[in-house]
């Protein structure tokens, strides 16, 4: 369980705005009814030139605008996250609350950078593989996060982001349902059109988190009735499916895991989801279905190359057709995937389906041991091991 990745995907989750996209597309000011959430700002440069007078000012017309309904959580909410997730930036969030301990922003960055800090110095293991030093960390920094947080909710008329982070803390504690939806209920009382609490309330309903499927079903349909935007709705209603099918994953109920992810693939096109519905069909031994799902992931994503990838890898080992496999491999490494820049110098320097090259094979191995890929790095061994021999060779 990948822990720390998880809580910035999260994050990174509460910026994929469509508002805010289309914010940034518009001139200042007014556009459609909606105002401008603000003027554009990287906070990361600002607070690194201890720049905290501009933060407030950059921060203040986004924080006014969400107040008079102009602007959404949405709009604001990838402002906030941006500063959870650069390491190194303690001692100057330190600075701006003690500079302006009255301030929201302040406050509520610091906070959610303790929780992400906190997820970073726990790291991805299972607690039998984390250190005693590691865990009491975790635990300290929650805390410390959650103190912010408390006090940020205090600072403004509609902290719904801090109801959103403390939600992250009460998981990362090991709270109970009840405890995490009561801080859900505070958040949607002030905006009940509210995704990000939603959201990460939903990933405590997981069976990983303690959660089951009926809960998340439940849920699903309360989000459904809800005042949420269109969009925000099928948001939910995706990742629903996705935590549906990964629970069928560890069911090993193949069919259905894949079945989930292709439904959560349907509503936001989004090809990880394909590609997890054909792996799911690939692990159940489905193997036509898998193959229809990653030839489909090829057609319609182009530019991704893990849909080569596994058609290419169905191609040389289901099908037996090294000409489509390396097909496949080639497209993937010409878009800069390292396996498939591995496997393809491999063919290369076995002189599989291909005319042997060790040139293009150490071209190739090159360029995915420059992505620090380890079997690349032990392929260029053999070569230089193979190219010696052959030297030697009368």
């Amino acid at each position: 369980m990948h822990l720390t990745k998880g809580f910035i995907f999260v994050l990174a989750m509460l910026s994929a705005s469509p508002s805010m996209a289309q914010a940034m597309q518009g001139a200042p000011g007014q556009a459609n009814g909606r105002a401008e959430p603000g003027p554009a700002l990287d906070p990361h440069v600002k607070l690194a030139a201890e720049q905290y007078a501009e933060l407030e000012k950059d921060y203040a017309p986004l924080l006014s605008a969400y107040l008079a309904g102009t602007a959404s959580e949405d709009d604001l909410a990838p402002k906030f996250a941006a500063l959870a997730s650069t390491p190194g930036l303690e001692d100057r969030l330190d600075v701006w609350v003690n500079a302006y301990p009255a301030s929201y922003p302040a406050r509520l960055a610091r906070g959610l950078y303790r929780v992400a800090a906190a997820w970073r110095l726990r790291g991805d293991r299972f607690v039998d593989k984390t250190t005693d030093n590691q865990l009491k960390g975790f635990t300290d920094g929650l805390n410390q996060a959650t103190a912010d947080l408390n006090a940020s909710i205090k600072l403004y008329a509609r902290p719904v982001w801090s109801y959103t982070a403390l939600i992250m803390v009460y998981r990362g504690q090991g709270a109970n349902l009840d405890d995490a939806r009561r801080l859900l209920d505070k958040a949607l009382k002030i905006d009940p059109q509210a995704y990000g609490p939603r959201m990460e309330y939903q990933i405590m309903l997981t069976p990983k988190w303690g959660g089951s499927v009926d809960l998340l079903e439940s849920f699903a349909k309360e989000c459904n009735q809800s005042a949420m935007s269109k969009k925000n709705k099928e948001r939910i209603e995706a990742r629903h499916h996705a935590y549906v099918a990964e629970a069928a994953q560890l069911e090993r109920d193949y069919k259905r895991a894949s079945d989930e992810y292709f439904k959560a693939y349907e509503i936001e096109r989004e090809p990880r989801r394909l590609l997890q519905s054909g792996q799911s069909a690939q692990d159940g031994s489905l193997m036509d279905l898998a193959f229809q799902r990653f030839d489909a992931l090829v057609k319609a994503h182009p530019q991704y190359p893990f849909g080569y990838n596994k058609r290419g890898g169905m191609y040389e080992s289901q099908f037996k057709n090294d000409e489509k496999a390396f097909k496949d491999y080639m497209a993937a490494a010409e878009l800069g995937n390292s396996f498939a820049q591995n496997r393809v110098g491999w063919w290369y320097m076995t002189g599989k389906h291909v005319a042997k090259d060790y040139e293009r094979a150490e071209l190739f191995f090159r360029r995915a041991a420059d992505q620090r890929n380890e079997t690349a790095i032990a392929n260029l061994a053999s070569l230089k091991a193979l190219r010696k021999t052959a030297a030697a060779t009368p």
